[in-house]
């Protein structure tokens, strides 16, 4: 009882309740808790509690996702502009999608790579990779893996992929400075860009890569990716529209042989496991 006749005093002094430093205003200045906060519990304040803070993540995460699918390059204008805690940090959008497409979608990556192989008669694994239904035949000659090893097979190159893939987000944004470097010098900048594009990229491989599994040309949902980013381009840097248009297809080109490179290497390393 007296240590909470002592709490009550304490914050009635103007002391925060969680750190003691000396409170100036509606929030303490050393640990951020709000005045109101700590005060005994009611079902009044447990349900405002309640309440504020789901419109207020939900509002967060809605209004995120809202510029994020609609107002292409929107969500990287604000953050350059200093609008930060309005918004859902570049980085955790990613790797919530990122994840959300592993485990939903019948590919890897934002072009849903799919791999097949067969064992060559010197032991060696041929591989081919491509986005799903556009996969080329394989040579003659090679015997097709146990349905045991074809699993093994493509579970090495989802996981070899999985290392390697965050290499062409850094590698994305260094085209892009390299392209902006005179309208936007911080390389930090251009990275938050290449985060919110590729998240969008890979919500198109998502929802390509599910609907492929009733109608296979869906799969290729995600290559209209690059009308995002003309856009996105367009609100950032209020170019020519032929020079946006020159700068978009580079980047998207540059895009793609990147994608398929990653692609390759985490077939040749899952090929090289199999093969031992």
């Amino acid at each position: 009882m007296n240590e909470s006749m002592s709490d009550h005093a304490h914050n009635a002094d103007g002391v925060c309740r969680n750190c003691g430093h000396r409170l100036t205003g509606a929030y303490c200045a050393s640990c951020g808790q709000a005045e109101h906060d700590g005060h005994p519990p009611t079902i009044g304040h447990f349900v405002h509690d309640l309440l504020h803070e789901f419109l207020h993540v939900d509002g967060t995460i809605f209004r995120t996702l809202k510029a994020l699918f609609f107002q292409p390059g929107e969500l990287t204008q604000q953050y350059w502009a200093g609008h930060v805690v309005s918004w859902l940090r570049p980085i955790r959008i990613f790797l919530t999608i990122v994840a959300l497409q592993l485990l939903a979608s019948t590919g890897v990556g934002p072009l849903n790579l799919q791999i097949s192989a067969l064992r060559m008669p010197g032991g060696d694994i041929h591989f081919s990779v491509a986005n799903a239904g556009h996969q080329k035949p394989l040579p003659a000659g090679g015997v097709p893996l146990s349905k045991e090893q074809n699993r093994e097979f493509s579970e090495r190159f989802t996981h070899a992929y999985a290392g390697i893939r965050y290499f062409s987000v850094l590698l994305f944004a260094c085209a892009v400075w390299a392209l902006y470097r005179k309208r936007q010098p911080y390389f930090a900048a251009n990275l938050i860009l290449s985060l919110h594009f590729y998240s969008f990229w890979y919500v198109l491989a998502l929802i390509g890569g599910i609907a492929a599994r009733w109608l296979p040309v869906l799969g290729d949902l995600s290559l209209l990716s690059w009308i995002y980013l003309l856009l996105a381009l367009g609100r950032l840097f209020h170019e020519r529209w032929y020079v946006r248009v020159a700068k978009t297809f580079a980047l998207y080109i540059f895009l793609m042989a990147t994608e398929l490179v990653l692609g390759m290497a985490a077939g040749w390393w899952a090929s090289r496991l199999t093969a031992q």
